[in-house]
């Protein structure tokens, strides 16, 4: 067997031992770009509901969403496919998040609050 056959074994080994290990799955799991694409979904499911009983309250916590990732490291075309998972994700808003009422807004209140806490 020559050294680099050995070398790639090695190295193959290396990778699959490592993609076992519960901290490279966690490292995965924490990479910011996987954490915004899940954020972004839950995120635009409440605006949704701001969008439609709040008109352009929407923005403020958009912007300050979008804000944030950049400063995770984002770059721009990520903060684009970010910002795009928002605004697909408004048309599933959740029922409780489109109700027009003082609980309503209340609720979606608390919701994006909860959230800025992981932004």
């Amino acid at each position: 067997m020559d050294a680099r056959r050995i070398g790639l074994i090695a190295f193959t080994s290396t990778f699959v031992a490592c993609a076992q290990d519960p901290a490279f799955k966690k490292a995965l799991a924490e990479d910011p770009y996987s954490v915004a694409q899940e954020q972004a979904f839950a995120l635009g499911r409440v605006l949704g509901g701001v969008r439609r009983c709040e008109g352009d309250a929407w923005q403020r916590p958009f912007h300050e969403f979008m804000a944030a990732k950049r400063k995770r490291g984002l770059d721009d075309t990520q903060t684009a496919v970010i910002a795009a998972l928002v605004g697909g994700a408004e048309s599933e808003a959740i029922p409780e998040m489109l109700e027009c009422s003082a609980e309503g807004l209340s609720r979606r209140s608390a919701a994006i609050q909860a959230m800025r806490a992981d932004w």
